[in-house]
């Protein structure tokens, strides 16, 4: 009986996490959600741009690797509205980056969101670039 009902509750779990997830495949440089056409990409493997379905660009992917920062992190910049950040621990790639802006709700009928950008920068942003200054001051009191 015990078996029964946890094997009830995994199968109710999962189900609850298949059921919301989005379908998201990137065909021939077209992205598509649930089987709707909804953004293009193009560029390089190191440099990506996504643009929406009237060819406006709108978010640039950049993989940066052997940099003083590390082996690699990631740069998205959002381009209307001029934000960007950058991401060591969490690599976005092509899927992953529209995963998360549907999850966030930021990408929403395949339109960005502008209020909801900069909330999504502030939650991703690691400053990787962001220079440390180390001062060191000393005194003589000789």
């Amino acid at each position: 009986m015990k078996y029964k009902l946890v094997y009830s509750f995994i199968f109710i779990v999962f189900s609850i996490c298949f059921v919301n997830a989005q379908n998201i495949k990137i065909k021939k440089g077209i992205v598509y959600v649930d089987d709707k056409e909804c953004l293009t990409i193009g560029g390089d493997p190191n440099n990506v741009s996504f643009y929406d379905l009237n060819d406006n660009e709108i978010i640039f992917l950049k993989f940066i690797r052997d940099s003083k920062y590390g082996s690699l992190y990631t740069k998205i910049t959002f381009l209307e509205s001029k934000q960007s950040f950058t991401s060591k621990s969490y690599i976005f790639s092509k899927k992953l980056l529209i995963k998360k802006l549907i999850q966030d709700k930021t990408l929403e009928n395949c339109l960005l969101i502008p209020e909801k950008v900069e909330r999504f920068v502030l939650k991703y942003d690691e400053n990787v670039e962001q220079d440390d200054i180390n001062v060191n001051i000393t005194i003589d009191r000789n």
